[in-house]
């Protein structure tokens, strides 16, 4: 398999090679649990191109292993049990959508969407680690454009990735030194004896130099030699923003890729401009084949939990749960005295001070790394933030003040000052206990605080971090640092802040990606979670419960799009806009396009079903029957059927009957914009607009019985229809991809009506025609027969196989009359893209049924006959 072969060769090859079939299958099965072909319900969701999809070829670690096995012993003193087997199971996926190494080429184009501070490093080398298990050769880790980032993910992965097999690696780069090889690639590349790494800023000389070195191997070493690119901070420098050519490092991080063999996985938290990249540049970076999204383990500090976030327009949300009371005001008046002004210059005449809610974040800070001492965290890093400005010069200036602040503390504190104490024990009073403690923090009494106030200010260093900066914010292992770290830019991208407790942050950003990498608070904090306070102003802690809401959607998205079986071709992930931020750098926007989500003129169907699950299926036909039972009997609702097609209408039915079926039938659970309850709070809503009061209802019966029949209420028998399941659904799970037909919107309007539209009119053809006419609101009935199979020419199809016949549902909603029901979005232009509509294959399997029959029939064949 890792050479590039299928499952379905290589079970072969095992019976031909004498293998019992049993034995075969059984390891065929098995092969496909490990890779994914059968999904365990806990993989981290993902959005997949179709070709990894049906050819997941990596079953996770292997026993001849050697690269996993050791860092797994790395993390596994630092990592909660199940924390690091979500680490394996998420990277054994993004290994296995990857391509094999034994592939004549490679070209992956993927995006791990990760948490501001959530281990993204972890995942990136467990991915590393694995690769060159099956046989990748040279990583290169594209680590940010800071000196002190690229130097920190070194020591990262040399310490935990190299580790102890110093000798299986050739290090191409150190923590002192960047890329920077001259000699020729070949011997290095060539070799099979051992694996290259190479940690490089995004910087422009750095990266001609790597791709120069590696052209300097030849193309024949090239098309031998498997190579990972992870891109770190993805969404940082690497996207095309040059406007009239291709800007530097996005053509250079090209060029790197023009290898044959190379596999790029993107990697960010703040994936805005990822996700908007043009996906027409066949070379470019848009995330063609994969997007997967990684769930953070528990304990996990993120917007949500310290910000909350709102319900999800068009989900039915459960999840948004009150935040943890951490944040604290800052008043607007308190902010002149730690920002500058702005204005060119402005910096050199201002004279910072210490306003009173920078003194109180202060205290805390040294109230909280006291209390962790008690805590028996003494060993541990303990740090501040305080993040006002991305001037240096600035950062300088408030130093000055912080540090005399700092020292006339450590002084009134080693003389035992009545009132210094008693402000720190009001400060303590007032917070503690706020947060409530979870299992591994024990209480503090003040008593145990106030013993260790004088050690803990001793030991504050106040540190600036900054391209200016002499002394650069440094954790080491064997020396616990308490520090007060102040910065801008060096501190918003990437770098950890170990033992972060209080933040004082008062600058703004403009866009969705910038403030929330400057959210350097989110992350694990365990053992004192309790503790953490965030000092900032009012419209900025609503920002962040925005922003909070964005990425609640994108995940939800991307998990929609593993659940239907989308691919990153076929649908864009929208993200929401707002009012007073950008999504991202208007040059990072260039190729998105405006999108809406409402159910305002949508085709909402059934694609998933239970399919075993006779119970489940039974009560579905039973609600259907129930509808057209109460609906028919109704005054003013019309009933008769559509002419040359067999389809059975009701007309006007009130709106409390759609209701009631909406709440008797039951959506698959994975489908996540059909929710009874969410389509109710929308018909609601624009019922009482003064829309959706009266609907048609249909039941989608063919004109001739080719998959045999089943009774429906008033419509009597009606003549079943084809739908089939993709192949690689879930076992229990049923994916049709598609229920409706392009036509289907007008299923109630007769012949003639259509006619006027042309041989092939569009959806958006028939939905302008419902509105001239006024036909109102559409819910489409299909009963599925059991047994449908599809036809021989059907590749990514396989029989339906349900228990029982099955009865899908479309709602087709004109256009909205309420004013509230819509909200804006940008994706990526996917206009480009040659699409394979799903709605032609359901055409397609209707054509060949009506031909079929019609053959038949010629024939002299009784109908109902299996189909040839």
């Amino acid at each position: 398999m890792a050479g590039g072969g299928s499952v379905a060769a290589a079970h072969r090859d095992l019976v031909d090679m004498g293998v019992p079939v049993a034995v075969a299958q059984e390891a065929r099965l098995e092969f496909e649990r490990q890779a994914g072909l059968v999904r365990d319900l806990k993989d981290p969701g993902a959005l997949v191109d179709k070709e990894r999809l049906e050819g997941a070829w990596y079953a996770g670690p292997g026993k001849d292993d050697i690269f996993w096995p050791a860092l797994r012993g790395q993390l596994e003193p630092k990592l909660p049990k199940e924390a690091l087997r979500e680490v394996s199971r998420s990277s054994n996926k993004i290994v296995g959508l990857g391509r094999p190494p034994g592939a004549t080429t490679i070209r992956t184009r993927g995006l791990v969407l990760g948490h501001v501070q959530s281990g993204k490093t972890t995942s990136f080398m467990s991915v590393a680690a694995k690769s060159v298990d099956v046989g990748y050769r040279l990583v290169v880790v594209l680590s940010g454009v800071t000196e002190n980032l690229r130097s920190q993910t070194q020591d990262r992965l040399e310490q935990q990735l190299i580790g102890d097999l110093d000798q299986q690696w050739v290090r191409l780069t150190d923590t002192d030194n960047d890329f920077q090889k001259s000699l020729n690639a070949m011997p290095f590349l060539a070799s099979h004896n051992h694996r290259l790494l190479a940690v490089v800023k995004k910087n422009p000389h750095r990266l001609r130099r790597l791709a120069e070195w590696l052209e300097s191997a030849g193309e024949a070493t090239l098309y031998s030699c498997p190579i990972l690119i992870i891109d770190d901070e993805a969404d940082q420098a690497s996207i095309d923003v040059g406007r009239r050519r291709q800007s530097v490092i996005n053509s250079l991080i090209g060029r790197l890729l023009k290898c044959p063999k190379s596999a790029y996985v993107a990697y960010t938290a703040t994936p805005f401009a990822n996700l908007l990249i043009d996906p027409g540049v066949e070379e470019g970076l848009y995330p063609r084949d994969f997007i997967v999204s990684l769930r953070p383990g528990d304990g996990y500090y993120g917007p949500e939990r310290l910000f909350g976030r709102d319900l999800l327009d068009h989900v039915d949300d459960d999840e948004a749960a009150a935040p943890d009371d951490v944040v604290r005001d800052v008043p607007s008046n308190d902010v002149p005295a730690a920002q500058p002004p702005k204005g060119k210059g402005a910096v050199a005449t201002w004279s910072p001070s210490i306003p009173e809610s920078l003194e109180t974040a202060i205290q805390w800070f040294i109230l909280a790394t006291a209390a962790r001492w008690v805590r028996s965290q003494g060993d541990q890093h303990s740090s501040m933030l305080i993040h006002t400005s991305m001037l240096a010069e600035a950062h300088f200036r408030l130093q000055d003040v912080i540090q005399d602040y700092v020292d006339d503390l450590k002084t009134k504190l080693q003389n035992n000052d009545a009132a210094v104490l008693s402000s720190l024990e009001k400060v303590w009073i007032s917070e503690y206990g706020r947060v409530a403690r979870q299992d591994d923090e024990t209480d503090v009494p003040w008593a145990a605080v106030s013993a260790e106030l004088s050690a803990v200010v001793d030991s504050v260093k106040v540190i600036v971090d900054n391209y200016r900066s002499t002394e650069r914010l440094a954790y080491e292992d064997d020396e616990p640092l308490t520090c007060i770290a102040i910065g801008g830019n060096t501190l918003s991208r990437g770098l950890t802040l170990e033992g972060l407790v209080t933040s004082y942050f008062v600058r703004a950003a403009s866009a969705y990606d910038t403030l929330l990498q400057m959210g350097r608070w989110f992350g694990y904090r365990r053992g004192y979670s309790d503790l953490v306070r965030i000092w900032m102003t009012d419209d900025l802690r609503q920002w962040f419960r925005d922003l909070a809401t964005v990425e609640a959607e994108i995940r939800r998205e991307i998990e929609r799009f593993e659940n239907e079986g989308l691919r990153p071709t076929e649908l864009a992930v929208k993200i929401r806009t707002h009012p007073a931020m950008a999504i991202t750098a208007a040059a990072k926007m260039r190729s998105a396009t405006q999108a809406s989500l409402s159910y305002s003129g949508t085709r909402e169907q059934t694609i998933l079903f239970s399919h075993l699950d006779s119970e489940w299926l039974s009560a579905n036909w039973r609600a259907g029957e129930r509808l057209l039972e109460r609906s028919s009997a109704l005054p003013g609702v019309e009933e008769s059927k559509v002419e040359g097609s067999g389809r059975y209408v009701l007309r006007s039915v009130p709106v409390k009957a759609i209701l009631q079926f909406l709440d008797e039938y039951r959506f698959h659970p994975a489908a996540i914009r059909l929710k009874g309850g969410l389509l109710r709070r929308y018909i609601d809503q624009e019922v009482a607009a003064g829309g959706l009061t009266h609907w048609n209802v249909v039941v989608m019966s063919t004109e001739t019985d080719t998959q045999g029949q089943y009774s429906l209420g008033p419509a009597g028998m009606v003549n079943l229809i084809r739908r089939t399941r993709m192949k690689q659904s879930k076992p229990d799970v049923a994916n049709i991809k598609a229920l409706a037909g392009s036509t289907d919107r007008g299923a109630d309007l007769g012949p003639q009506s259509l006619a006027q539209l042309g041989p092939q009119p569009s959806d958006a053809d028939i939905l302008a025609l419902r509105e001239r006419i006024s036909a109102g609101p559409l819910l489409a009935l299909y009963p599925i027969a059991k047994t449908s199979s599809p036809g021989t020419t059907a590749t990514l199809r396989e029989p339906l196989g349900a228990v029982d016949h099955v009865l899908g549902v479309t709602i087709f909603f004109p256009p909205a009359v309420g004013k509230g029901s819509t909200i804006t979005y940008m994706s990526a232009d996917l206009s480009t893209y040659e699409i394979e509509e799903a709605d032609q294959d359901i055409e397609a399997m209707d054509e060949a049924d009506e031909a079929a029959a019609a053959a038949e029939v010629t024939a002299g064949i009784e109908s109902g006959d299996a189909l040839p």
